[in-house]
């Protein structure tokens, strides 16, 4: 049992470190979740009060009411207009948006337009934070995009895909190789007794 509870761990432990690991736009620095914007940093921060306080910066745990707090850490962004996008992927025909990013046309374009959940439209935050609620009735594959513009016109934009609900693509083969790790281990153990028993007779 010893022997199959340390084949186990040593095979699982992997796979546990690799499913923490970020993506997109949004990094962990310091148990901050930052966003870059340009030369920028953002803090992110998601909330869902009807389930929890506790706080989350990438995939959103659950369907429903979320409140999404952008702090501005730089100073130089709250002399900028802040605008946010979030848009589902529409699937199908449409732009793939998944884990990738957008192109500057893709952004831009009518699908993407059209598949805007949620819109924060460009306004200056003199006192650094942006906050907005919104309802997302349906699990799937979101992206969010920042977009923040100075008095001279200069541009810049943060993309960070995410996924709202489970994210079965990274459940179910975890959950897979965590199964296969111990039928393996298993069956090296049985197959030791089995070798040991044949000796001794």
């Amino acid at each position: 049992m010893i022997r199959r509870a340390m084949c186990t761990a040593g095979l699982v432990m992997p796979l546990l470190a690799s499913t923490a690991l970020g993506h997109g736009g949004v990094s962990i620095e310091n148990d901050l979740c930052i966003l870059r914007v340009g030369p920028s940093t953002v803090h992110f921060t998601g909330y869902q009060p009807a389930r929890s306080y506790k706080e989350f910066c990438e995939d959103i745990p659950h369907t429903g009411m979320t409140i999404i707090v952008l702090d501005l850490v730089d100073s130089d962004l709250r002399n900028m207009e802040t605008e946010v996008r979030v848009v589902r992927d529409p699937g199908g025909g449409g732009v793939p948006i998944g884990r990738r990013m957008l192109s500057e046309a893709e952004i831009k374009s009518s699908e993407v337009l059209a598949a805007t959940e949620a819109y924060m439209p460009p306004s200056l935050y003199p006192n650094g934070t942006l906050k907005f609620e919104h309802d997302f009735k349906n699990a799937g594959q979101y992206i969010g995009i920042v977009t923040v513009r100075n008095e001279h016109g200069q541009e810049y934009v943060s993309q960070f895909p995410f996924i709202v609900g489970p994210d079965w693509s990274k459940i179910v083969p975890f959950y897979s190789l965590i199964a296969l790790a111990v039928g393996l281990c298993g069956f090296l153990v049985w197959k030791l007794g089995w070798q040991r028993r044949f000796k001794t007779k």
